[in-house]
């Protein structure tokens, strides 16, 4: 299933950009209610298909326009038609669609104002499994690597989307907050007090935390030129000392194929989305697709319909497999008296973590501080736990 951040890159790929100072007019005119935007390569297997239906926007215009209440099917050469349900503005899904890799089949679009849209029939790709996904540590970084064959050398034509996740630890444990009271004639008061006082430790809500990255890198490769369907790829690259192997660190990689068609589609639109965008450089070629307006044909859509099962594979990597990766969080820490004066003058922008000096009857004398990111890590990313997670 295809992230829907990727949308953005038809309509990058549709219009012209200008970065110099002249000003520049593309010659490309879009309609006010933009042109159709199919995103998504349906999983012919088990699992949960996706489509995606949204329109052509100004780059001016940095909110997604969906295409909302459109019906959305697959017709098959034999007559058969599977539905497809929308569960998300524009996002159309179906569930095991277990495709008879014999037929072909189209999709077809009635939006809601009633334009038609049908693809050309496509067949189904044969997509083997994902072989594995290796890596090697080079003084500058980790470097991660796409291995995949078709014994059948029918594959050829290959995508790859890829997710990172990551686990963030907090430096520090506060047990400490503030708190603010007014004293007549002093005004507003601040001080440090314990967060549970039942049980004066950290709270685990704000200790582990996961952060993610989806790129919107294309990765595209092909074997039509090589005597075997076998690809080594070059995939992900993690500097040295970099955060997201300071913890625990996932890859999950998604593999989908193409028709020589659909193929030669996507490495135009990886050209298209890779150029600077000057006006002094080639400009975007016209992205034509296979789904096409029923009763205009001359109207752009924009997308290519194609089916593949959907191979995936992840892998976890631990910093104690990569000896001397030297991730530092670089987190400081200062004293500070338990007085308002103090917490007022020093404590500005600072979190609060845990007692220094303690008075006989329990009072906090003194506590350390710290920047908030290094005490509290749904800063820097969710504490929900992901499903996937060892």
């Amino acid at each position: 299933m295809v992230q829907k951040k990727r949308l953005l890159f038809p309509v990058i790929c549709l219009l012209l950009l200008a970065a110099c100072k002249e000003k520049y007019d593309s010659p490309i005119q879009t309609p006010i209610t933009g042109y159709l935007v199919v995103d998504g390569i349906v999983n012919s297997g088990t699992g949960p298909a996706s489509i995606t239906l949204s329109r052509t926007t100004q780059f001016s215009n940095k909110k997604m326009v969906y295409e909302k209440n459109a019906q959305v099917t697959l017709q098959g050469s034999d007559s058969s038609v599977k539905n497809f349900t929308e569960k998300a503005n524009g996002v159309y899904s179906a569930t095991d669609l277990n495709l008879n890799p014999a037929l072909q089949y189209r999709l077809r679009i009635i939006t809601v104002n009633g334009a038609r849209y049908m693809s050309d029939f496509v067949v189904v790709k044969n997509n083997p499994p994902i072989d594995s996904i290796s890596w090697t540590y080079k003084p500058e970084g980790l470097q991660s690597y796409i291995h995949t064959h078709d014994p059948l050398n029918k594959s050829v034509y290959y995508q790859w989307y890829y997710e990172e996740t990551w686990q963030i630890v907090s430096t520090y444990y506060p047990t400490l907050k503030y708190q603010t009271k007014v004293v007549p004639g002093l005004g507003q008061q601040f001080s440090v007090v314990y967060k549970d006082s039942s049980t004066y430790g950290p709270d685990p809500s704000i200790v582990n935390c996961w952060q993610f990255h989806n790129p919107l890198d294309i990765y595209l490769a092909s074997t039509a030129k090589l005597s075997r369907d076998e690809i080594n790829l070059p995939l992900a690259f993690i500097p040295r000392s970099d955060i997201k192997l300071g913890v625990l660190y996932s890859i999950n990689l998604r593999q989908y194929t193409w028709t020589k068609e659909g193929y030669e589609f996507m490495e135009r639109m990886k050209k298209n989305t890779e150029s600077t965008g000057s006006v002094f450089d080639p400009q975007p070629s016209e992205l034509k697709g296979n789904i096409h307006n029923t009763a205009d044909a001359a109207e752009p859509v924009i997308g290519f319909f194609n089916i593949s099962p959907v191979r995936e594979k992840r892998i976890f990597i631990k910093p104690s497999e990569v000896p001397g990766w030297g991730y530092n969080p670089g987190c400081l820490d200062v004293e500070i008296e338990n007085i308002s004066d103090s917490i007022s003058k020093k404590a500005l922008g600072m979190l609060p973590v845990d007692p220094v000096k303690v008075a006989p009857f329990g009072a906090i004398v003194s506590f350390r501080a710290t920047s908030p990111e290094c005490a509290d890590c749904t800063l820097r990313g969710t504490n929900v736990k992901p499903s996937y997670w060892p």
